[in-house]
């Protein structure tokens, strides 16, 4: 407990799950290795940012094609749009109870 998953996680999806008909769920992974959902998608996106090619579509997958990449790629890609869309708005909200 306490130790990040980052090994464990790498080494099982890139053996057990290759490709998107092998994704596992996050309640899975949650218990398999006994952590909440938000250490899971930390470790995730660490590995990720390591260059592991870990992706997700109704779960979590090593990716066997660039088309599984490309596909994960985009669904950040449409947060990061969303995310900024929310920022923006908020930034106008301070804005007309400053001004």
């Amino acid at each position: 407990k306490g130790v990040p998953i980052d090994k464990a996680l790498c080494k099982y999806l890139k053996k057990y799950r290759r490709g998107q008909e092998s994704a596992a769920s996050s309640k899975e992974l949650e218990a398999a290795f006994h952590v909440k959902g938000t250490e899971l998608r930390r470790a995730v996106n660490r590995l990720r940012c390591d260059g592991y090619p870990f992706a997700a579509r109704h779960g979590y997958f090593y990716a066997a094609r660039q088309s599984e990449i490309r596909a994960t790629v985009a669904q950040l890609t449409g947060r990061i749009s969303k995310i900024a869309a929310a920022t923006k708005g908020l930034l106008k909200s301070y804005e007309e109870k400053e001004g």
